[in-house]
């Protein structure tokens, strides 16, 4: 592969000679030369470092694991005739990497690294070796088409990064990684994705213990209170109310054992349930939520006591445990002021440093911008400092990595989030002179790629009618077209609906039972008679209909991803597949079910981003093309622009993704937020006492280190903000002086005057009017909110 990447470096550089000695050429060229060169360092390391050669070799046995693991089907827990649960389609034995037999599925598909993620891995190696080398003031961003890897290279960086720093200090067991989403979906999905790697990772560190220590690899999931439990109180209160059948709500996401494909939930036994995969356990006087997989007849690693899954998804645990990898939302890191005891995934135990994570990855950098970008990157400013310390004369920070499919200016957002210099930003693979050719992902004409259909019907009567007649249409050719096996039509068995808002989504969920069905009902009547023979084997029915949309309750997200891997055809004793997913946006990053390819977009998306990552989202196997067909209104004239420029749009679409716009500290991001930025780094990185109510003004000492922090970054994203920003920190200051708070913070609007309370909800009139800093508790709520009050009428009756 090296031989292979110098004579394409060595090609592109003859091609600049030709074309210009400066600018995009030779930029370009510069950026190929600067890859390959990190790229022969990692393999220069491999050849003369016994540990990064030991963490690489436990970096690719991890990495088959997790594939052979995670591909495992899920295997249902039925009822015996003894009332005792057994497996459904059990898989006998568990893949073994020594015997090819063991493997599910495909066996071809397995154990295999795509050129740009291995090459990915090789140019980091020196980043996570070294804290100090300088190539962790980059910021390297994945830019690769969607379905072509990406999550695996950030995987197996992962992996590698667990590995070299255990070999480097066994006993360095804090928080090592923090990867980050945006959305709850993506967020769920990549955690049951992530969970396999690190159960991977786990079994190895349990099998070379004096190598890597006793200390578990773990993961957790740091996310919202609506998506699962943040305290054990809430967590052992919900997993009673689960058991007992008081509820039916499951906030614990896990609902497949990583390791095995054993499910994990609840299992209904007539009058009463089970819960096989979740436990309560009792140690000391406290009692905890544990996750240990039910699946002992087959031998599950992670069945045995004293050995359950290395899986966190309470607040608590994740505080007490700091997980080696910790994935979350980008929202959570708003909750930081609040959480004092947060400090500890930072790696800061009671005001002490004792460790830092290493490695910082953002996925679908695409979606941090607008209001929500500006926000993260006010938040970043502190949380970069609490990942940041000093080791003598050497600043130690974690290696920044992001991974994107559509975006623009690319350069400047990076540096307004991470405030690491536009210089400093790295796409990876690095542009080639021909857009169709970047040596790691090269453009094959001759295979079918995702083909895109535009529909505008302007003769007929209404956009309902153009969609309720495409519906059942395509509904009616998924069972109708020629194969020569039925499982070939498995593919274009569900449409996937995508929609702008949720009253169109709620428009077309009517007329599903209704109107769709009738008219899937008038062409059958047009083709075959009712009575003919086999009607009822040619017929297809709308047997299931699924929707994911933001009103979905969380628990219910992963199922609905479950029922979308269900294959067309099944056996009568299993579900059927679905025939209709209605989503919105939700579904348009992370969601990877490689056997959708049928796509009905409703109305043009508002950005090219959008439009390019949902319909990316059908069409990800080799073995079927995607169709997308995209239903404009006559009576919109964007969407009538959109169809009179539908080749020319599409056949060029990756240049119109539109850039994006990223001002972290502006005059509304400082009002709403620039306290939070003081308070949280004064209560994170100092020790208890710092957090005693009634909240005490920071000292000298401290300011001037939190003024430090935020002028240097200012200085470096936007200078023009940094005196009315200091001015700022000082009115701040003064007011926190005058209004001598009782106590830091207050959810519940008690008496006592709080430091900070929860934005957008209303203050207890005991507090006075404008006292108190109304903080966020996520960073969704970004946009301006006023409140609402009812007064008492002026007028008066007159008297008789």
């Amino acid at each position: 592969m090296c031989d292979n990447y110098d004579a394409w470096v060595n090609k592109l550089s003859q091609m600049a000679v030709t074309v210009s000695d400066h600018g995009t050429a030779a930029r370009h060229i510069a950026n190929c030369q600067e890859c390959l060169k990190r790229m022969r360092d990692g393999v220069e390391l491999l050849n003369s470092n016994e540990k990064v050669l030991q963490a690489f070799q436990m970096m690719n046995r991890a990495m088959l694991l997790q594939q052979l693991h995670y591909n495992l089907p899920l295997q249902s827990w039925t009822v015996a005739e003894n009332d005792q649960l057994v497996l459904q389609n059990a898989v006998e034995v568990l893949p073994d990497i020594k015997n090819k037999d063991t493997w599910f599925g495909n066996k071809d598909r397995y154990g295999k690294w795509r050129p740009f993620q291995l090459a990915f891995v090789l140019i980091n190696l020196r980043s996570m070796l070294q804290n100090t080398c300088s190539e962790r003031s980059i910021v390297d961003l994945i830019w690769f088409p969607t379905g072509g890897g990406k999550t695996e290279a950030y995987l197996g960086l992962s992996a590698y990064t667990i590995f070299i720093r255990r070999l480097i200090n066994k006993d360095n067991s804090g928080t090592t990684i923090l990867m980050r989403y945006t959305l709850r979906l993506l967020t769920s999905q990549q955690y049951e994705r992530a969970s396999s790697m690190i159960c991977a990772c786990e079994t190895i560190r349990k099998e070379n213990e004096t190598v890597f220590g006793t200390e578990r690899i773990s993961i957790g999931l740091w996310v919202g209170g609506e998506t699962s439990p943040n305290s054990m109180h809430d967590a052992l209160k919900d997993y009673k109310k689960l058991y007992n059948g008081t509820s039916d709500v499951n906030p614990f996401v896990v609902l497949k054992c990583p390791w095995c494909g054993a499910q994990m939930g609840v299992v209904n036994k007539g009058r009463t349930r089970e819960t096989p995969g979740y436990r309560c356990v009792k140690r000391g006087r406290k009692e905890y939520l544990i996750f240990q997989c039910r699946n002992n007849a087959h031998n599950c690693t992670f069945s045995r006591d004293g050995f359950e899954l290395p899986l966190y998804v309470v607040d608590d645990d994740i505080y007490s445990k700091t997980p080696t990898l910790l994935l979350g939302t980008v929202d959570k890191f708003a909750m930081l002021p609040y959480r004092p005891e947060a400090q500890t995934i930072f790696g800061i135990h009671d005001g002490q440093r004792v460790t830092a994570p290493d490695l910082i990855i953002q996925d679908e950098l695409h979606l941090i911008s607008g209001p929500l970008g500006s926000m993260v990157g006010h938040y970043e400013t502190m949380i970069h400092e609490l990942c940041s310390y000093n080791d003598g004369a050497n600043r130690i920070q974690p290696k920044v990595i992001a991974s994107t499919a559509t975006i623009s200016r690319a350069a400047e957002q990076c540096h307004a989030l991470y405030g690491c210099g536009k210089d400093k930003v790295r796409q990876f693979p690095p542009s080639g002179l021909d857009a169709g050719d970047s040596f790691f992902a090269v453009e094959n004409k001759a295979s079918n790629g995702r083909k895109y259909v535009g529909i505008l019907a302007s003769g007929s009567s209404s956009i309902a009618t153009t969609t309720i007649r495409l519906y059942a249409a395509l509904l009616y050719a998924g069972k109708a077209i020629t194969v020569d096996n039925e499982f070939e039509r498995d593919a274009y068995w569900t449409n996937v609906g995508y929609f702008n808002s949720i009253r169109e989504l709620g428009q077309t969920e009517t007329w599903i039972r209704a109107d769709i069905d009738e008219y899937l009902h008038v062409i059958y009547k047009r083709r075959y008679e009712d009575r003919v023979e086999g009607y009822k084997e040619k017929r297809r029915y709308i047997w299931r209909d699924e929707e994911l949309t933001s009103r979905i309750r969380s628990d219910k997200i992963p199922v609905s991803l479950q029922n979308l891997n269900i294959k067309y055809p099944t056996a009568d004793n299993e579900k059927r597949p679905v025939d209709i997913c209605l989503a919105t946006n939700m579904i348009s990053v992370g969601v990877d079910v490689p056997r959708l390819g049928l796509m009905t977009v409703s109305g043009q998306p508002k950005t090219t981003s959008e439009y390019i990552q949902a319909t990316s989202r059908v069409g990800r196997s080799s073995d079927a093309p995607g169709l997308v067909f995209t239903i404009y209104n006559p009576g919109k004239p964007r969407d009538k622009s959109y169809y009179e420029h539908f080749i020319p749009y599409h056949s060029r679409v990756y240049c119109n993704v539109e850039p994006t716009s990223v001002t972290p500290f502006s005059a509304p991001l400082r009002e709403r937020a620039l306290h939070a930025l003081i308070i949280g780094i004064m209560r994170l990185e100092g020790d208890k006492a710092l957090n005693n109510n009634p909240p005490s003004v920071p000292d000298a000492a401290t300011l001037r280190k939190i003024k430090k922090v935020i002028s240097e970054r200012i200085s470096d994203i936007d200078p023009e903000e940094l005196d009315k920003t200091m001015a700022h920190i000082d009115a701040i200051l003064e007011k926190w002086k005058l209004e001598e708070p009782q106590k830091y913070q207050d959810f519940t609007s008690g008496e006592e005057l709080p430091l900070m309370f929860p934005a957008g909800t209303m203050r207890n009139e005991a507090w006075g009017q404008e006292r108190g800093f109304p903080t966020l508790t996520s960073m969704r709520s970004v946009d301006a909110s006023c409140e609402a009050r009812v007064i008492e009428s002026g007028y008066h009756e007159e008297d008789e």
